[in-house]
């Protein structure tokens, strides 16, 4: 095994998926590449919330988006830091990519540009009502990935 990617996003920040990919990167000396991406839905979600609950008027304006981006940026490379720390503690040679955009869509092309060995992802709790109704990211990536998926159960 040569390299392990390790999926991380706002709504998929693991520290146990952390954990089990930087000692499963350990155990079988591979590198591990971590990615974050910043779910751009995600951003137009928290602005949208803020006009309809009333805390701005009307539409949001392209500056309060890029606020909100600008500081998932800075929150993501903060988020990276710590892995990389506890990366380094583990002797574990790691990279980082950061990137805007849906996770399937993002992580599909990471995933073929770079042909990890397995995946490591965490899966949040959901009913299966939900994953029915909205998909899932976990059962998209298996369906269309060569390499391993290891899931891993948010708590």
């Amino acid at each position: 095994m040569k390299k392990i990617l390790l999926i991380q996003s706002f709504l998929r920040f693991s520290p146990k998926s952390i954990q089990q990919a930087i000692q499963l990167a350990k155990k079988n000396e591979a590198k591990l590449l971590v990615v974050f991406v910043i779910d751009v839905e995600f951003a137009e979600n928290v602005a949208n919330t803020l006009t309809d609950e009333g805390w701005l008027g009307g539409k949001p304006s392209e500056q309060l988006y890029a606020s909100i981006m600008k500081e998932y940026q800075l929150q993501s490379e903060l988020k990276i830091e710590k892995i990389k720390t506890i990366a380094d503690e583990n002797q574990v040679t790691m990279r980082s990519i950061i990137k805007n955009g849906p996770i399937v869509e993002k992580t599909l092309k990471i995933v073929t540009l770079e042909e990890p060995d397995i995946i490591v992802i965490s899966r949040r709790k959901r009913s299966k009502l939900s994953r029915f109704i909205f998909g899932s990211v976990v059962e998209t990536l298996k369906k269309n990935v060569k390499c391993e998926v290891k899931i891993i159960d948010s708590d």
